[in-house]
């Protein structure tokens, strides 16, 4: 078992030296050697203690049968592992977010560090790392920021008084997003007029990023504070919802109900 340990290790080093071969590739084939070697040197001991390898049949049958029942998990986030490393989906640098849905959602976002056998090691923005179970990543929606293209668009939804110009505001959504440096100019932001509500206009401005990795709420930060100093310039009113609440008294109630009475009487 030294000995298989070492050569794996003097695999694993060989195989991360070669550059035209992808890394996850890379983490793959060492780690499946390193368990063929390991198994095919505990048979060898065992042959060459003079064990007679068939006695072993019911001990495997009773180990498979483990592996159906109580290790099953284990068993399926190893599987899970190689499948990872083999189909590339997820690779160590990839920037990723668990959020179970579609879109800019930042929920559980981070780094994919490593991919180990059992589970796969990702950093969020507070430094803390999760480990997250292979199967996981394979079973459940994950959102992979750097798959094949970085640009991901952002959408800030702004909404304004029914007494501003949507017009100007629209500009002005424009002009936040201009000396932002890490928002694209290619393709451009744009600013819609998304709908009426009770309490006023729905506005939203779109722009690209290309470096999702240096994170997305920082830049949902500076194009806000850009668009509030903005809208203070310009005049523009952000409404806040109210409500009226009116309280009646037991007399107002008996005399609203006996003019209604008198008036039906009328009729």
């Amino acid at each position: 078992m030294l000995g298989a340990t070492w050569i794996a290790r003097w695999i694993e080093r060989r195989l991360m030296a070669v550059q035209t071969i992808a890394t996850s590739t890379r983490i793959g084939i060492s780690k499946f050697t390193h368990a063929f070697l390991v198994a095919f040197s505990i048979l060898i001991g065992l042959s060459a203690s003079g064990l007679d390898l068939t006695t072993l049949t019911i001990f495997t049958g009773a180990i498979g049968i483990g592996l159906g029942f109580g290790l099953q998990a284990i068993a399926s986030n190893f599987v899970s592992g190689f499948v990872l490393l083999m189909d590339r989906s997820i690779k160590p640098g990839d920037v990723i977010s668990f959020s179970g849905h579609s879109g800019t959602s930042t929920e559980g976002f981070g780094w994919v560090q490593e991919l180990r056998g059992r589970y796969v090691v990702v950093r969020d923005r507070d430094g803390v790392e999760t480990l997250v179970p292979n199967q996981n990543l394979i079973t459940n929606s994950v959102i992979n920021w750097s798959y094949t293209d970085p640009k991901v668009r952002l959408k800030l939804p702004v909404r304004i008084s029914y007494r501003d110009d949507p017009e100007l505001a629209l500009r002005v959504l424009l002009k936040a997003a201009e000396n932002q440096r890490r928002i694209l100019r290619e393709p451009p932001p744009v600013s819609r007029l998304m709908g009426f509500t009770d309490y006023g206009m729905d506005l939203e401005l779109r722009f690209w990023i290309a470096d999702p990795q240096e994170g997305v709420n920082n830049v949902r930060s500076e194009v806000n504070r850009a668009i509030w100093r903005l809208f203070k310039e310009h005049g523009i009113t952000i409404p806040v919802a109210q409500r009226e609440v009116r309280f009646r008294s037991p007399t107002e109630d008996a005399e609203e109900w006996a003019f209604s009475n008198k008036s039906q009487t009328k009729d």
